[in-house]
């Protein structure tokens, strides 16, 4: 399954509010509660997933920068063999808060990262969103 090509969601633990600079994006402030972020990984999930989760990179996406100073609680992967990340965002954008422009360079979505306090919620929009074609592992 990690070795395959996908899209994947990172449930992340904010613990108190922070102030983050995200490279050009500039200095934005982040509330206590959880965040989802969804990606795509075409180049195969267990690459891109080692990358997000290693303390030791290069800052090459706004989520680079996020992951720096949070926890990752879990992850949601599916297969897919083209990009669907931009469908799911565009569903989590209708239920939660987000950071405009945030990881959505070059999508259509307005949003890559969502927000909300009740995790559950994330939770259950996504396993809902996905048709329970995902795996989800929490850490």
């Amino acid at each position: 399954m990690f070795s395959a090509k996908g899209v994947y969601a990172l449930i992340i633990r904010v613990n108190e509010p922070i102030k983050i600079e995200i490279g050009k994006f500039g200095e934005i402030e982040f509330k206590n509660g959880c965040y989802v972020y969804v990606g795509s990984a075409l180049g195969g999930l267990k690459q891109r997933l080692k990358r997000h989760l290693s303390n030791n990179k290069k800052k090459r996406w706004h989520i680079d920068y996020l992951l720096e100073h949070t926890t990752v609680e879990g992850v949601f992967v599916w297969q897919s063999r083209k990009s669907v990340e931009d469908k799911i965002a565009c569903k989590l954008k209708k239920r939660f808060d987000y950071i405009k422009g945030f990881g959505s360079s070059d999508a259509k979505c307005v949003s890559h990262l969502f927000y909300s306090k009740n995790k559950v919620k994330i939770l259950n929009t996504l396993f809902k969103a996905l048709r329970r074609q995902s795996i989800f592992i929490e850490f």
